[in-house]
Parts: C-alpha cells; structure tokens; sequence
C-alpha cells in the first residue's frame, strides 16, 4: 500500500470516527424514542365533577431530523405530554396512521376514532382529524365522519381547497354517571376561505343533528380553524349557541401556531367552543418545557369545564 493510499485511509477513518462522535453526541441529545413514563389515570376517571378537553395539531407527518423535531422522537414527545396532562379527551389534527399505531403502547389509557380524510400523497401523509378519550371513563355510544364539502357523506375535495377536509366526532357516555357528551374535531383549510366558512355551517348543521337525537347532551368543538376568532367559521359557530372559551376567558391573545419556535406573538388559529350544557372553567396554551425540541409546530390548548 503506497503513501498515499495510506494517508486517503487515514483521512477517511478520521471522518468515521469524527462523524460517529457526532452522531453519538446528537443522538444523545435528541434520542429518536424518549422513554415515556405510562402515569395513572385514576384520578382524571375518578373525577366526574369536571370534564378537561384539549386540541392539539400534532404535524405527525413533518419535522426534521437535524432540528431535533424528527416526526418518530415527537410521537414520544407527545406521549409523554398526554401522560402529563391527561385530558379526557383529546381532538387532534394532523394526525397520521404511524402515529396512531404507536400510540396504542404509549397511551394505554385512551382509545382512538378517526378516519383518513383521502386524497394524500402516501399512507404518511394522510391526515386525521381524530379524538382520543379515556377508554375506562367514558363509553363510545356514537362515532363518524363528514368531509368538508358539498357532499360530505363522502370521501371528497371542496373545489378551492388545498386538499381533503374532514370532521371526526365521537359520542360518549360517562360510566359512572351516564353523562353524555360529543366532541367534533376539525382541521379547517388553509388556503379556501369557502371551504373554512362552510366548515363552521356544516360542524354546526351535524351537532344539531347530534342535539336532537341526544337531549341535553354536552358539546365540544376542538380544532385548527386556520383562521381567527372574528372569521366566518368561529362567527358561524358563535351563531348557532356556541362560546369560544379562549374568546370569552379573555384569552383570544395567546398565540397558538408557533412554527416550530419562529413565531412568538400573534392570534390563535387553534379553537374550543362549547354548548350552553357547559361552563367554562378555565383555558390555557400549553407551552410545554419538558423536551429539548418541540413537540409540534402548534401548541396544545386545553380547557377545564364543569357541567
């Protein structure tokens, strides 16, 4: 072997190892799956007074992995925080089958509806709009799904839209006390304002639906409307009986839609309205501290609500 092959090897090695280091250290940093600590949900089960609801835009499908917001490390990432927080129920956007599937050993508590909105790309990149609820809380009595369109019965695009919208919902009962309760989930469009006005007209014709079949029962709207409080579709809503919590608390300032940490002051794009069955509590933007990347580019909201 001659010099120069000798010092090309020598080099080579070098960056292996340079690189090896590196990658060890990053890794270290951001491991790919944070371990998450399963926590008891007794006490959210025992607790039939309140009912505490989130949303939250979860970007399963994006992130990047030399950011630290690798889409598998999040899925961790949001585990551990649902552990954390442990709402009843939890309406999510942007949700996707890889993450659902990993949710069912990392959420043992809660079992999961949703349906692919269709018309994506891949199986990665197929959107839900789903709820995830206490499984040993509440009953599921009632599920579906709607397309945000003319023909929402169907699998279908709003002309207009940037692609295929749905609304998820689910209905349920309270073991103990037989209290009934429905949460519609939505990721309104974001490019249409057509298709994000007809969304708050049809979120709101189904809930109708819901009230005549389920007298006095409780309703809660979560999602990413893409749009602000004074807008079409959170007006519509408001028209039709239902309060924007954030709006009403006094909270319609806390920015909702972070991108990824670049933004810092704005409105809230992100929403929780409910029927006059309930009242509001309290509201919060979770800004959650314990990872060392974020865990969507949106923050979860949540709301504490007595019946």
């Amino acid at each position: 072997m001659n010099k120069k092959v000798k010092i090309i090897l020598a080099v080579l090695i070098s960056l292996v190892l340079v690189f090896g280091a590196a990658a060890g250290i990053f890794f270290a940093v951001y491991p790919l799956s944070p371990k998450v600590e399963i926590k008891s949900a007794e006490s959210r089960i025992k607790n039939t007074d309140e009912f505490f609801v989130g949303s939250f835009n979860t970007a399963a499908s994006w992130g990047n992995l030399f950011e630290g917001t690798h889409t598998a490390r999040r899925a961790h990432l949001f585990a551990q925080q649902i552990n954390d927080i442990m709402p009843d129920t939890l309406g999510v956007q942007e949700m996707n089958s890889d993450w659902v599937k990993r949710m069912e050993e990392l959420l043992p508590h809660y079992s999961y509806y949703g349906v692919k909105r269709g018309g994506d790309g891949s199986e990665k990149t197929s959107e839900m709009s789903g709820i995830f609820y206490l499984k040993d809380k509440f009953t599921l009595l009632d599920s579906g799904t709607f397309w945000i369109s003319e023909t929402p019965e169907k699998e279908s695009h709003f002309e207009g839209a940037g692609c295929n919208r749905v609304c998820s919902y689910v209905i349920l009962e309270n073991k103990e006390t037989k209290v009934q309760l429905a949460h519609f989930n939505t990721h309104l469009d974001n490019v249409s304002d057509k298709a994000q006005n007809l969304g708050g007209e049809l979120i709101a014709d189904y809930a109708d639906k819901i009230r005549e079949k389920y007298e006095g029962i409780h309703i809660v709207v979560t999602g990413d409307f893409n749009q602000y409080s004074d807008s079409p579709a959170c007006v519509t809503l408001e028209q039709n009986g239902y309060i924007n919590i954030g709006k009403t608390l006094g909270k319609d300032n806390l920015l909702t839609y972070n991108a990824w940490s670049r933004e810092t002051e704005g409105r809230p794009i992100d929403f929780i309205f409910i029927n006059s069955e309930f009242s509001a509590k309290d509201y919060s933007v979770i800004h959650y501290d314990n990872a060392k990347s974020n865990v969507s580019d949106h923050y979860m909201i949540t709301a504490t609500l007595e019946f």
